[in-house]
């Protein structure tokens, strides 16, 4: 038995979804309703009510719009955009550049290190990378910039050294 049809509701919902996705991407892609309707081949009117959910475009007018997006048909027809606008903008770029599976372990080694969040790729980097060096002083924890100290406690050693008599201070 073939599933029931969709309520007026539920297509009603679908087509707002669309039509404020249409609406988000044009937008995006810095075009005005003008710039949209041209490229679509159909009037700025139409392009209007499109994108306010008043018209349900047809089969044709979804192939134009998607074109005019520069974007393939299932990609118009993903209705959950405003959820996920980021994760499809980083398919884009990945996708764009060519980005081999070794270049997006590195691009997600370097946001996981911006947002402080360690995944698999960090956790992997980090049991290669030894443990950075922790300064002498007794108490302090910081990582070390040269014989054994941390940058405040090497250049103050370095202002004794200089201002003691005897070891070329003044």
């Amino acid at each position: 038995m073939p599933p029931d049809p969709p309520d007026a509701s539920t297509v009603s919902g679908h087509l707002q979804g669309l039509a404020r996705r249409i609406r988000t991407l044009r937008e995006r892609r810095g075009l005005t309703q003008e710039d949209f309707a041209a490229r679509c081949g159909i009037s700025v009117s139409f392009a209007s009510l499109l994108e306010r959910g008043e018209r349900s475009p047809s089969y044709e007018t979804l192939l134009q719009v998607a074109a005019a997006l520069q974007l393939p048909l299932w990609e118009l027809l993903r209705l959950e955009d405003t959820q996920d606008a980021g994760v499809h903008r980083l398919e884009a770029f990945v996708r764009g550049r060519g980005l081999a599976r070794v270049d997006v372990d590195r691009l997600l080694s370097v946001a996981e290190v911006m947002f402080n969040e360690p995944t698999r790729a960090t956790e992997d980097i980090q049991a290669v990378r030894p443990e950075p060096a922790r300064c002498g002083e007794p108490g302090c924890e910081k990582p070390v910039l040269a014989r054994g100290l941390c940058a405040a406690h090497y250049h103050r050693e370095r202002r004794r050294k200089a201002a003691s008599p005897g070891t070329g201070g003044t």
